[in-house]
């Protein structure tokens, strides 16, 4: 056991308490991020819900049998340009992992559509909305080579991948990652390697609760803290807590508590680089206000418009309440865009995507202020 993986161990399991753990965590995220928790108004866009993979948690993929399809081009703009008119800032492109290498179904309609690979059909789509509308391209492909990461950065100013977990005993049969083909550590590393030798933005982050030791939790947050020491182009990392759902190989597993959650983002922000922005899902717990001074500075994607296509059955916060919530902890709900402001300058973006980023933000590097 290394000394990191020790102090993770004694943090989240010893005998400090929440409250004196919370109050740490807190400090720290105040000292850099100040009183801002932010959020990206965005719209989901999903190209694809065809998959290489069948995770044991999941009901955003679909075979085609179940219905799984592209979308069309006019129903990417159509999404797009609606968001656009909402002011959201984020157009996130959710898709599988290039399911034409699976399903012939998945390659025919690509042909169709007039593209050789969903990469191909993705790019094409970002590029579209990237020149017609203000809302800036996110998406999370999967795994990525590094030419398909230049690719993405001509039309986006990040993009995402999570690793979810570094233990591979969830590989194993009746586990979350059961032959799975894309989610094994190593290419998702891999991908995030690929990010920073393209010095392209990246968000990543752990699913919790899909593993089932002490000792797989302890080493997921340990080797996070660790990679995000050594990869640069890491500027974000969401604690995703784990919701089973009907229908899934993991419906009846239990969830993560919301005392072990606290000191799990407690843990994460006290030993993780400080400009790191510590993100948790507000729509996956059933009161957010616990979570607002735990460490975290970020909120992640809220979508106005459209359903979390990743967990419909967890709806998004009221805007209005959750800036209520937010000022009762001495805090300010802060409008950001797809990239941090650490991350806003020329050797981290593409330069027209860089232009395209200058002529919307404030001195700080958020979104200017617009009439509501």
């Amino acid at each position: 056991m290394t000394e990191l993986t020790r102090n993770i161990h004694d943090s989240i399991f010893g005998s400090m308490s929440t409250e004196e753990l919370l109050a740490k965590a807190f400090e720290k995220k105040v000292n850099y991020f100040g009183d801002n928790i932010t959020y990206s108004p965005k719209v989901f866009i999903p190209l694809t819900t065809m998959c290489r993979d069948n995770c044991g948690y999941c009901t955003f993929v679909k075979s085609p049998k179940q219905g799984g399809t592209y979308l069309n081009q006019a129903d990417v703009i159509s999404i797009a340009r609606a968001g656009d008119n909402a002011g959201c800032y984020e157009a996130l492109f959710t898709l599988g992992d290039k399911p034409e290498l699976k399903w012939n179904f998945a390659l025919n309609q690509l042909n169709e559509l007039g593209h050789s690979s969903t990469h191909d059909y993705l790019i094409n789509s970002m590029k579209v909305v990237n020149e017609r509308f203000n809302i800036f391209p996110h998406a999370n492909p999967g795994l990525m080579s590094r030419k398909e990461i230049k690719d993405l950065k001509k039309y986006s100013p990040s993009g995402g991948i999570m690793i979810e977990s570094f233990s591979k005993n969830i590989h194993e049969k009746g586990k979350a990652h059961y032959k799975t083909k894309t989610k094994h550590i190593d290419l998702r590393l891999k991908t995030l390697n690929y990010a920073f030798e393209e010095k392209y933005p990246v968000t990543t982050g752990l699913l919790l609760g899909v593993t089932t030791t002490k000792e797989e939790m302890v080493n997921d947050i340990a080797n996070l803290i660790t990679y995000m020491n050594e990869n640069l182009a890491i500027q974000e990392v969401i604690l995703q807590n784990f919701r089973a759902k009907k229908n899934t190989l993991m419906k009846n597993e239990s969830e993560i508590t919301n005392d072990l959650f606290l000191r799990i983002i407690a843990t994460t922000r006290i030993y993780a680089p400080a400009h790191i922005s510590l993100q948790v899902p507000p729509n996956l717990s059933p009161d957010i206000m616990i979570f607002l001074k735990s460490g975290i500075n970020d909120l992640g994607g809220i979508s106005p418009l459209t359903i979390d296509w990743v967990n419909p059955d967890h709806l998004w916060p009221n805007i209005n309440k959750l800036k209520l919530d937010v000022s009762s902890t001495g805090q300010v709900l802060k409008k950001r865009l797809p990239v941090y402001p650490e991350f806003i300058k020329k050797e981290w973006l593409n330069s027209k995507i860089y232009e395209k980023v200058n002529n919307i933000i404030d001195t700080d590097g958020y979104p200017k202020e617009q009439d509501e």
